[in-house]
C-alpha cells in the first residue's frame, strides 16, 4: 500500500498537487467515458477539448517534474 502513497508525493516526500490533479482528471474522464459508452451501447469518442485538458495536465506534470529538487545531503 506504500506505492499508493508514493503516487501523490514528489521526490522530497511532500504532497504533489499536480499529481493529484492529473490523477483526478484521468480517472474522471475515464469514468464519464465508460458511463456514457455503456449507456449508449457504443464507444463514444472523447471530445477534443477534454483530451486537450487531459494532455495539458500531463504536460504540466512532466515539465514540473524537472523543476522538482530532491533533498539530498550535500557531499563533503
Amino acid at each position: 500500500m506504500n506505492w499508493i502513497k508514493g503516487l501523490f508525493e514528489d521526490n522530497s516526500g511532500g504532497a504533489s498537487s499536480s499529481r493529484v490533479l492529473m490523477l483526478l482528471w484521468g480517472v474522471g474522464v475515464f469514468g464519464v467515458w465508460c458511463y456514457t459508452s455503456i449507456h449508449t451501447g457504443g464507444m463514444i469518442p472523447i471530445p477534443e477539448s477534454v483530451i486537450t485538458v487531459l494532455l495539458g495536465t500531463a504536460a504540466v506534470k512532466v515539465v514540473q517534474r524537472f523543476g522538482e529538487k530532491s533533498e539530498t545531503p550535500p557531499k563533503e
